[in-house]
């Protein structure tokens, strides 16, 4: 019953959102956005929900569960800011890149993606679900080539709303049901996004059941992250990159680390998956430490999957005291990419 009711809440909204929200003033999206953070840490059970499980990672105060529903709202304005962008043509793709501006800096270290570009031999960048992360690709689009993969939703309207940020913002993005196969289907799409020398950005931060991701120590237990991403990085032969970020005051300052160098591994089944753990592991690392350093710029702390990771439901984790991190790997098929 109660999922029910909230995807019928989610479902109204958005169609509220896609009628209204070209109406809107750039003002009223922010008093928007101010009201859902503040409306998000007075609903008792999402703030328990969310102060639950940032403290089952050892990363929660009261100030910091403060400071994420501050960013969720932030989060939201962003993506009404773009959907009021969306049919303004080229004036509304530059005021969604000015307001991106204002709250994100992308820093120095993104020469390093800028120079593995410049070689038209593309890469993979890989990074949590950053707050804000609809602005902020905006704002990486505008200065390396940029493909964005979505998880297919087979709801109508969450497809318009993704259209529709897309078009705002300018990035090149896939999103294809996962029967869809071939050249068609959306690991073809990557592939060719790769082979055009384009940046390819992938979000492997959603835990799966044991058995079907990639198991790597995180914090103090394992979990199971989908390896597709290293996968097809090995078979492309290209290096990939992790987005992290940090506050700094109003703004959040993006860093890129790596390249981790994914080698292709000739010698047979294991080799190859050995070397899929050990780039998702790489990954795991940088994400634990964005996390213990800036766990209010993670958007996805109320996320299901995440919360039965923090409850210790052993199907999507188990405490790391001599578990066997590295032995269970992604298959040979490049699925479950995020």
């Amino acid at each position: 019953m109660r999922r029910e009711l909230r995807k019928w809440i989610t479902t109204r909204a958005t169609d509220v959102g896609l009628a209204l929200t070209p109406r809107l003033s750039r003002g009223m999206i922010e008093r928007i956005g101010g009201f859902i953070a503040l409306a998000g840490k007075r609903m008792p059970v999402v703030a328990r929900n969310v102060a639950g499980n940032m403290g089952a990672l050892g990363v929660g105060s009261r100030d910091r569960c403060d400071a994420y529903f501050k960013r969720v709202g932030e989060h939201y304005a962003g993506a009404l800011h773009a959907l009021r962008c969306a049919s303004r043509g080229a004036e509304g793709r530059a005021e969604l890149l000015d307001i991106a501006a204002e709250r994100i800096e992308l820093d120095a270290s993104f020469d390093l993606l800028r120079g593995a570009l410049a070689g038209r031999r593309g890469a993979i960048l890989v990074g949590p679900h950053i707050a804000n992360y609809l602005l902020g690709l905006a704002l990486l689009n505008r200065d390396v080539p940029l493909t964005v993969y979505l998880r297919y939703s087979k709801d109508r309207r969450r497809r318009t709303a993704k259209q529709r940020w897309y078009q705002a913002s300018g990035v090149d993005w896939i999103s294809e049901p996962a029967e869809v196969g071939g050249t068609m289907g959306r690991l073809g799409h990557m592939a060719t996004a790769l082979r055009a020398g384009r940046a390819l950005f992938i979000t492997p931060d959603l835990p799966r059941k044991s058995g079907e991701g990639t198991a790597v120590q995180f914090l103090d237990r394992e979990i199971y992250l989908p390896g597709g991403a290293a996968l097809l990085a090995q078979r492309a032969k290209t290096p990939v990159y992790l987005l992290v970020a940090e506050a700094g005051g109003m703004r959040q300052r993006w860093r890129v680390r790596g390249p981790f160098e994914s080698r292709h591994a000739s010698h047979g089944r294991q080799e190859r998956r050995a070397a899929v753990q050990r780039c998702m592991q790489w990954f795991a690392d940088g994400f634990a430490e964005f996390l213990k350093a800036a766990p209010e710029l993670w958007f996805l702390w109320g996320d299901k999957r995440w919360t039965r990771v923090c409850a210790g439901d052993e199907r999507y984790s188990r405490r790391c005291g001599g578990c066997a991190c590295g032995q269970e790997a992604a298959s040979d098929e490049v699925k479950g990419v995020v």
